[in-house]
């Protein structure tokens, strides 16, 4: 039974560790080397396509790398993954020569009077003699050798260097370099920030109250204290006195008015697309009664509104813009002068953009609240709440 206990506890400890081990696995793998490399591939697959052609056969003869960095299996493997790159995607034959083999083993070179001691970690043995160097390329029919430099930074991950030089020129014919974890540059917003400057046209109709003033006048005969004989002649004693009374009266005229307006408006991007906008405006408008005969009647209004623009169709690479967009504007309209009222108005349109700076929309107008403006002489002016209108639109 003890036994069976003893087991039981190896097993349950086994199986711990074993899970504790994957899941180090799986939290390490993007900081593992086949990840690295994998990635580093990715980058270093396509950039072979541009190897020179006057270069076929290849080794590698020099390896840098920090000892405290890399082990010997880490080197090879990656060596071994560089290697497969080169020849399966630039069509090159890599030659591996005893002479040109990497190591990391101490030479002792002496002669009668010095001797001297060589860290030959990453280098091969010709490659302490340029001469020897020369020698086995040709004796081999290398035709490039490929120096290695490998580091690990962070948060780079791993960084692979890899230069090819000519072996009796030292001309150096290919370099390049490659990182496992490039850093990421997130885009940025294109800073498509635009500012519109529209001249409108706009009709409205509305209730036009004038407090029109007239006058009457009353004749009454005062005959008090007529003659006092009874031989005066008949009503030669009354006075005649005349009263002029002033009265107001509203008379109500529809008038169609016409609204002339230039406005001003800033926006900028809610996306990197340029699809969306959103902005301010400001604006002056001149309101003027279209039947001047009838009655004559002009009005300024200022404008502050906030206004939100979205693409509803495909961009046009020519004027490198959307050639119809949708837009929503909601301001206050209030008059200048001695003038009393501020109007609420939601003005939904189209905009049509016809070349990079130009464009035209159309509109409508629905005044939600505030339709009533109070002139100085408490005339009254009463918009109806819809209407129409056009605008011609510069953009820069």
């Amino acid at each position: 039974m003890k036994k069976l206990f003893n087991l039981l506890i190896v097993f349950i400890l086994g199986a711990l560790t074993d899970s504790y081990y994957v899941s180090a696995q799986i939290f390490t793998h993007e900081q593992g080397d086949p990840y690295m490399i994998e990635k580093i591939q990715e980058q270093l697959n396509p950039n072979l396509a541009d190897f020179p052609a006057t270069v076929r056969r290849i080794a590698i003869y020099k390896i840098n790398y920090s000892a405290l960095r890399f082990t010997n299996e880490e080197v090879e493997y990656i060596r071994a993954e560089i290697e497969y790159s080169m020849r399966n995607y630039a069509g090159l034959t890599v030659l591996s020569p005893p002479e040109l083999e990497p190591n990391d083993k101490l030479k002792i070179v002496g002669n009668d009077s010095t001797l001297q001691i060589l860290n030959m970690q990453g280098r091969s043995l010709a490659d302490v003699s340029p001469e020897m160097l020369e020698e086995i390329a040709y004796k081999y029919g290398v035709q490039g050798l490929v120096e290695l430099s490998l580091q690990r930074r962070e948060p780079e991950g791993l960084v692979i260097s890899i230069r090819v030089m000519n072996p009796q020129s030292r001309e150096v014919v290919w370099s390049n370099s490659f990182i496992s974890n490039p850093p990421i540059v997130l885009p940025t917003l294109n800073q498509g920030t635009q500012k519109l400057v529209t001249f409108g046209i706009s009709t409205k109709s509305s209730d036009l109250w004038y407090r029109n003033q007239y006058a009457t006048s009353t004749t009454s005969n005062d005959t008090t204290g007529a003659g006092a004989g009874a031989g005066a002649g008949a009503g030669a004693g009354a006075d005649s006195t005349a009263n002029v009374f002033s009265h107001q009266a509203d008379t109500l005229i529809r008038q169609a008015l016409t609204d002339f307006s230039v406005t001003f408006t800033y926006r900028q991007p809610l996306d990197l697309e340029n699809s969306s906008y959103i902005g301010f405006s400001a604006g002056y408008h001149i309101v003027r009664s279209r039947d001047r005969e009838q009655t004559l009647f002009d009005i300024s209004l200022f404008e502050l509104g906030l206004i939100y623009y979205q693409a509803i169709s495909e961009k046009v690479a020519d004027i490198d813009e959307y050639r119809v967009v949708f837009y929503s504007k909601l301001n206050t309209q209030f008059p200048l002068g001695n003038k009393e009222g501020e109007m609420f108005v939601l003005e939904p349109g189209l905009q049509f953009n016809l070349s990079k700076n130009i464009g035209l929309s159309v509109f409508g107008n629905l005044t939600l609240a505030g339709e009533t403006i109070k002139l100085a002489n408490k005339d009254r002016l009463t918009y109806k709440q819809t209407g129409f209108g056009f605008h011609a639109v510069i953009r820069f």
